[in-house]
């Protein structure tokens, strides 16, 4: 603690001038103490009666004041951070520590010889320690006071070292007490049949010495405080207690014992019962002082309520003022609108946040610069420099044009004329102009699209209709003779006008399906030699009547991903493109190209007469026939369009090659895929439920799938079984009619099959009474939570996700077969 630290004007004990009374009091003591002290010399080895409760009477007293002693003195230290405060309440807490043991190896107190182990000396070296340790304590109390006294910048200690104090008042009592009672051997006797022997009465003088040098060093280095006075009263009493008690006496239990002992207990409660008055004192003043503070806090809210009166219309006006002036502030600052305003000549003065947005410069940068910096047409040697509104080129930071509105107005200050310059950013505006012009455009393009669609559908709808309605026609009139001959002809006509209006409609539907995004496909791996056959019996006829050859080249084993039914409608698509515009005794040739590990190329080339640029720039528009509409030639004019779109929702391309006079190739890339194994890595037999077969025949699946390829495994799969025998239906409704009419055990639905979908077909199941309580599980490609939910939604006992897993799928059947079983049982 330093002189000019705050704490040093607190009213504390260790920081109080001791004044006339208190020093007149503690001479009273001091000399009381010494005129009883010679009074009791000539009786102190007077022997008197052993009293048992005296020793813990007195010890716990001692305890008692010396810890509450010690407390405030640390009190005391948390709040001065004094060095020498914290010393003196440890040699306090030291005291009052080593009473205990004092006490409990005393002889015949609680034992015959005490205990701790103690030895018959335990006691009285453990009175010597005591005694001894607290006159250290106070020399070192008055040695740092000075101290600090000498050096008032001192750095403080810390609030922690209260603790620090603690553990080695702690220590320091654990040390003496092991030392005086396991180490008594280390120790001469102090006492010998009750009486001192040498060395004990030159231990308790060397003790007594110890006191009187504390009490020499405490009137030399003290500052003559409150608290240092009745330290000195206390030694003066100790010196007494140790010179009645141990060195003028005989031994334990004479006048001179119980004397000094008394005189200890008097040193033990002096600092205390002073700390205790002062503290009341000091709360008596603190009650007085608060009775004070607040009559002065009354008189003090009397006058601030009067000031406060008076300054109510003072603050009303302020704040309204500032909050006009804030609102006009919050307007001019968020305002998107750049506001500037400038002197008579142009030059800024002010501007609003709106500046570094529009033109990138900070108010800063303009401010006391002219306004051409931003306009350069508002140079004063330009000839619109005295533009008033309308619109004008702003100047970027960066040198970007501006296309901005002005409006300027004037007004004075003082005097003063200014302007108000609001420049606001059209930018936006005119984009949005654009944009809206192009849009509009657009719109227009597509609606003449549209419209162009709507004729080309109309004319290529009307034209099966009007062979089909006049043909019909003469059919029906009683009064055009028909010849059986002619009969044949017309109705061939009418059956061929349909069928082309049959294939129109359906692939205008497949169309709307594909812009809308209701067509969903099932991408596997699909076997190009399985589906290339297929394509080459199909369109093998349609060749031979027009005397072409067809050629398909491919290595075996070649495998893409796609859908195994809209890739053959692509390639079907392609190949009679080719066989109809091709010439007679041509070659459609067919070429697989893997062009690398991830891509595979099918490219179909015909002989042709080829397409210009001009007429594969409209290649893949709606019911464009590239001028072949009048030509012998039917068709609707959207495969194409088809063709594309199905490729594109494969994950593939489409592209086009042509010269004229030689031919067109037309070539589709898809992405390969690994060949299916069947039951790789799988036992060789499936596993068979026993508990569903036990006692059945042969049980029945039934299998709608329009993939070959996943035909072919799960009829290999089941074939490992001997319990079943496998339905195969590769559309929808085959599958619905075979499961009326089979009624198998158990059915296995792909969810995207041509024409109607799995889902759907599920809920025909479930209302038809006949099939209601088959189990179906679900098989499909389709592997997203939301499918998976949908379908199970539908009514599907369970939904397996392609590629196939063989234990899912044994675990599933079983299940749908011991379901089944069970449903059989019931209706016996």
């Amino acid at each position: 603690m330093t002189e000019t630290s705050p704490a040093a004007s607190l009213p504390l004990l260790p920081l109080m001038e001791a004044d006339r009374p208190a020093r007149k009091r503690a001479l009273v003591l001091t000399l009381v103490s010494v005129l009883v002290f010679c009074a009791l010399l000539p009786y102190t080895k007077v022997p008197l009666p052993a009293l048992a409760a005296f020793i813990p009477i007195y010890e716990s007293s001692l305890l008692l004041n010396d810890l509450i002693t010690a407390v405030m003195l640390f009190g005391h230290f948390s709040i001065l951070r004094s060095k020498s405060l914290l010393v003196l309440a440890g040699g306090y807490l030291f005291t009052a520590l080593l009473t205990v043991p004092h006490m409990l190896t005393f002889p015949g107190l609680f034992s015959p010889s005490g205990w701790l182990g103690g030895h018959s000396q335990a006691t009285a070296w453990l009175y010597v320690f005591w005694h001894g340790g607290f006159p250290a304590c106070v020399a070192a109390y008055a040695l740092l006071g000075h101290r600090e006294r000498q050096r008032p910048h001192a750095a403080a200690p810390s609030p922690l070292a209260a603790l620090w104090a603690i553990a080695a008042a702690l220590l320091a009592a654990a040390a003496f007490t092991v030392l005086a009672t396991a180490g008594h051997d280390l120790l001469p006797p102090i006492l010998v049949s009750g009486h001192y022997s040498l060395a004990g009465r030159i231990v308790l003088a060397g003790t007594w010495g110890a006191s009187v040098v504390a009490l020499v060093v405490l009137w030399r280095y003290s500052k003559r405080s409150l608290l240092d006075l009745w330290l000195g009263v206390v030694m003066a009493a100790w010196l007494c207690d140790i010179g009645l008690s141990a060195v003028l006496n005989a031994g334990r239990y004479d006048v001179g014992w119980y004397a000094g002992r008394i005189y200890g207990l008097f040193a033990a409660s002096c600092v205390l019962i002073v700390l205790l008055l002062e503290s009341n004192k000091l709360f008596a003043r603190l009650v007085v002082s608060h009775e004070h503070a607040l009559q002065r806090s009354a008189d003090l809210q009397r006058l601030n309520l009067q000031n406060e009166q008076r300054a109510m219309q003072y603050a009303n006006a302020l704040e309204e003022l500032h909050f006009k002036e804030e609102e006009i502030r919050a307007v001019v600052h968020n305002i998107a609108d750049c506001v500037l305003t400038t002197d008579a000549a142009g030059v800024v003065r002010s501007a609003n946040p709106a500046l570094e947005r529009v033109f990138g410069y900070a108010a800063a940068d303009v401010v006391g610069r002219h306004i051409s910096l931003l306009i350069p047409e508002l140079a004063v040697d330009s000839e619109r420099a005295f533009i008033r509104d309308g619109e004008v080129e702003g100047l970027h930071r960066d040198g970007r044009q501006l296309p901005l509105e002005l409006a300027m107005n004037d007004f004075e200050v003082h005097g003063v004329r200014q302007s108000v310059v609001v420049l606001a950013d059209i930018g936006e505006r005119k984009q949005f102009v654009a944009e809206l012009r192009r849009a509009q455009i657009n719109a227009e393009q597509a609606n003449q699209a549209k419209s162009t669609f709507l004729a080309n559908m109309s004319h290529e709808l009307r034209t099966p209709l009007n062979a089909i309605l006049g043909f019909a026609q003469i059919l029906a009139a009683d009064k055009m003779p028909v010849t059986p001959e002619k009969r044949r002809e017309f109705i061939q006509h009418i059956l061929k006008a349909g069928k082309h209006l049959l294939v129109l409609i359906n692939e205008v539907l497949d169309l709307a399906k594909v812009e809308s995004g209701t067509l969903s496909l099932s991408v596997e791996a699909v076997e190009l030699d399985e589906i290339m056959t297929s394509c080459q019996q199909m369109i093998g006829p349609l060749a031979d009547k027009r005397d072409l050859r067809l050629r398909f080249v491919l290595d075996p084993g070649m495998h893409v991903q796609a859908d195994h039914t809209r890739l053959k409608q692509v390639l079907l698509n392609l190949l009679s493109n080719a066989v109809k515009y091709n010439r007679k005794g041509g070659l459609v040739s067919v070429t697989c190209v893997a062009l690398s590990p991830e891509r595979t190329r099918i490219a179909i080339q015909d002989g042709g007469e080829g397409l210009t640029q001009a007429q594969l720039a409209q290649l893949f528009q709606p019911f464009n026939r590239l001028g072949r509409e009048a030509s012998s030639e039917e068709g609707t004019g959207i495969g194409l369009v088809m063709t594309r779109r199905l490729v594109e929702m494969m994950g593939g391309t489409i592209g086009v090659s042509s010269t004229v006079g030689v031919g067109s190739v037309f070539w589709i890339e898809l992405k390969a895929a690994a060949a299916l194994r069947v039951a790789t890595g799988f036992s060789q037999v499936m596993p068979v439920d026993l508990q569903a077969s036990a006692g059945a025949g042969q049980r029945s699946l039934l299998y709608v799938e329009d993939n070959p390829a996943n035909l072919l495994l799960v009829r290999e799969l089941i074939g490992f079984r001997g319990d079943l025998k496998l339905l195969t239906a590769s559309e929808a409704s085959t599958g619905l009619r075979l499961a009326r009419e089979q009624q198998p055990d158990v059915i296995l639905m792909d969810i995207n099959l041509p024409g109607m979908s799995g889902n759907k077909a599920m809920r025909l199941l479930s209302a038809d009474p006949a099939t209601q309580d088959i189990p179906v599980i679900a098989l499909s490609a389709n592997a997203m939570s939301h499918d998976v939910a949908r379908s199970r939604q539908e009514g599907f006992m369970c939904y397996l996700t392609k590629p196939l897993n063989l234990d899912e799928f044994t675990e599933a059947l079983n299940a749908a077969l011991r379901r089944s079983e069970q449903r059989a049982s019931r209706s016996l």
